[in-house]
């Protein structure tokens, strides 16, 4: 059966990206954590920012924002979700990867 997306219809962007989603957000390894799903995006963006700046629009946790800039592509990330952006700050200081929250 297909996933009744209107279910979420209902909630905010704050309510769907709470703390419960950004402490599950990632799963190393798996899902669009695995190597051959990160790799091949992170090589692409890279290869699009030929070592210049790159923003991500809704870094949520900094899945792909931080493995870009460990090769040296200067990243900037907005985020809406407060909870999204804690957990990035687990992963990377706002020197390694200067982030602002949407309003």
């Amino acid at each position: 059966m297909p996933h009744d997306v209107t279910a979420l219809d209902h909630l905010t962007q704050e309510q769907l990206w709470d703390a419960r989603a950004a402490a599950t957000y990632d799963t190393p390894g798996t899902g669009m954590e695995a190597p051959e799903v990160l790799g091949p995006t992170v090589d692409r963006l890279a290869e699009l920012a030929e070592n210049g700046r790159a923003l991500e629009l809704a870094v949520g946790t900094g899945r792909v924002a931080i493995p870009l800039g460990r090769r040296r592509i200067e990243v900037s990330g907005i985020e809406i979700s407060r909870p999204m952006i804690d957990r990035l700050r687990e992963k990377a200081s706002p020197e390694e990867l200067p982030s602002r929250r949407a309003t």
